[in-house]
């Protein structure tokens, strides 16, 4: 492996970033960018935005081969729809696809080897070995039709994984959903993966409808969404059917209060950051439904830190827990050390053998636990 300046060089020359405009050494361009290496690929992730690339980017390395993976864009969200749709589209309709509940992965091909990153530009073991199992040849064929520097974006859904857990009654393990295939790292039309996708036997997700730009298609939009909020759903995304402006994004309420239910059993962690931009999407859906449902918000909000207030008075310990399917004892580790290079410590509740693989069940401790702690020794706010 060459030395990590040098690769960092090398990754942003490909990136389009004159390295001798960068003191390379220096901590804030470390702080920035993350030189590492999954196997024999070395790779380089830009954990924030750098010199005008984007956040999540990744550009790797093998066997004299390079690829970049650009940083999937955040994708804005509506709080408003009636206004929003007819005002940002140019029509004369829109797709409206399903928008899951799970982690963003980008999956990449080097030297006939299948790759997955997550949306912080980092190649997750977990999650690469997974699809590699389920899906390798099939993910294989899909970029090698499409050519040299292409990559998929889609979602990772199930109860089997470290990051984001929702159940999915299509995929209540583990599953792969493309949202989105870049050609030569530019984003193909959004109705091309429905045809694409299926020919090499690999999931999209769900395309709900094509609805026209105007009143009659904004209503039947608040229908689909009245529906999925019934499903326990997540939303939608409503996208542009030539890709000419940026998609949107919808949530139901259920999954606005789930999810500050979800962040706020760990009060001094995920509540703060969950918090806001939730109370936010609910405050304009309130008001223009006319529903008033105070009570279960507030629930949402204080139910679960007190639970976890009492369960720490009682000596109780906050931890986060799940399950993977793992090939063996080597993967088990490296999934523990790959974390611990992110200063998250995992902790093995159980390991079990099923016809899939290796179960192996993790709790991971949180930083709650500690700051509820403090609170109740000293009664003082940290």
């Amino acid at each position: 492996m060459a030395g990590a300046s040098e690769v960092l060089g090398r990754a942003l020359t490909a990136v389009g970033v004159d390295p001798s405009t960068v003191d390379l050494e220096s901590l804030s361009t470390r702080r920035s960018v993350r030189v590492s290496r999954f196997e024999d690929l070395v790779y380089v992730g830009f954990r924030r935005q750098f010199r005008g690339v984007p956040e999540g980017t990744l550009v790797a390395f093998r066997r004299g081969e390079h690829l970049v993976v650009w940083g999937y864009p955040s994708i804005r969200r509506m709080l408003l729809p009636r206004i929003a749709v007819p005002r940002w589209f140019p029509g004369p309709t829109v797709l409206v696809e399903e928008k899951m509940n799970g982690y963003n992965v980008r999956v990449f091909s080097l030297g006939g080897r299948i790759y997955a990153a997550t949306r912080g530009g980092l190649v997750c073991p977990y999650t690469t070995r997974r699809l590699r199992r389920l899906h390798g040849e099939a993910l294989q064929s899909l970029l090698d039709s499409l050519g040299p520097g292409s990559y998929i974006a889609g979602e990772v859904v199930g109860l089997e994984n470290p990051y984001t857990r929702y159940y999915y009654e299509e995929a209540p393990g583990f599953g792969y959903f493309i949202f989105d295939i870049f050609k030569e790292g530019t984003p193909l039309p959004p109705r091309a993966k429905f045809a694409l996708a299926p020919e090499h036997g690999l999931r999209t997700v769900n395309l709900l409808a094509e609805l026209p730009v105007d009143g009659l298609g904004v209503e039947r939009l608040y229908r689909i969404v009245e529906d999925l909020e019934r499903r326990g759903r997540e939303g939608v995304i409503v996208k542009d059917p030539e890709g000419r402006v940026e998609p949107l994004k919808y949530t139901t309420s259920s999954t606005n209060i789930g999810d500050i239910r979800l962040g706020m059993r760990y009060p001094f962690e995920e509540g703060r950051s969950f918090l806001f931009p939730r109370i936010l999407r609910e405050i304009f859906r309130e008001w223009e439904t006319g529903r008033r449902s105070y009570g279960e918000l507030g629930e949402a909000i204080l139910a679960p830190a007190i639970e976890a207030v009492e369960a720490v008075s009682r000596g109780e310990r906050l931890v986060e827990e799940f399950e993977l399917v793992l090939g063996g004892e080597d993967e088990t580790e490296e999934v523990i050390a790959y974390f611990a290079s992110l200063g998250v410590h995992l902790e093995i509740a159980g390991v079990s053998r099923g016809v899939d693989g290796v179960r192996v069940s993790f709790r991971k401790p949180r930083k709650s636990e500690g700051e509820i702690a403090k609170i109740l020794e000293t009664g003082i706010s940290p």
